[in-house]
């Protein structure tokens, strides 16, 4: 069982705000603004794909609000990452690790969407974290395995080959 003392406590509270901070940006807009999250040097690899630096990561994130519009009922994507059974490693005031499972809905048109909804993925999560110079903590990899896929085609295609 990790034991915590009043610093480490400290970071523990900041990385889980931040990193649900990082879920409500994804799902209120679309993670146009995610890079800030990221260290500079910061790394994506969820699924089959990899996503290095501030450029990459962005432009993942831009295809995908492209093609959202033609493929998407209404042009309209609802998402919503819920970050669960997270767990803090504190490796030092500079270093730290975040583990978790995302378990991540979605669906097509305005909310309320109506029906029963599946999940889209579930994956087991790592996020490890620097703190920069400026103060502010970053992300330098967002690891992410699919444990269960849905069947959600805009979900698949971006994360998964074949």
């Amino acid at each position: 069982m990790p034991k915590f003392n009043a610093e480490t406590a400290l970071i523990a509270i900041e990385l889980q705000q931040l990193v649900s901070e990082f879920a409500h940006e994804i799902d209120t807009n679309g993670g146009l603004n995610i890079t800030q999250f990221y260290a500079e040097d910061g790394e994506f690899s969820v699924g089959d794909y990899t996503h290095k630096g501030h450029a990459a990561i962005g432009k993942f994130y831009s295809d995908r609000a492209q093609r959202i519009p033609a493929s998407h009922k209404d042009g309209i994507r609802v998402s919503m990452h819920t970050f669960v059974n997270m767990r803090v490693h504190v490796a030092d005031k500079s270093n730290a690790t975040v583990y978790f499972t995302n378990v991540n809905y979605a669906g097509e048109g305005h909310p309320p969407v109506m029906g029963a909804i599946n999940p889209a993925m579930v994956t087991d999560c790592r996020m490890v974290f620097r703190k920069e110079r400026d103060g502010e903590w970053r992300i330098v990899l967002f690891g992410g395995k699919p444990l269960f896929v849905g069947n959600d085609p805009f979900v698949n295609k971006q994360l998964l080959k074949g």
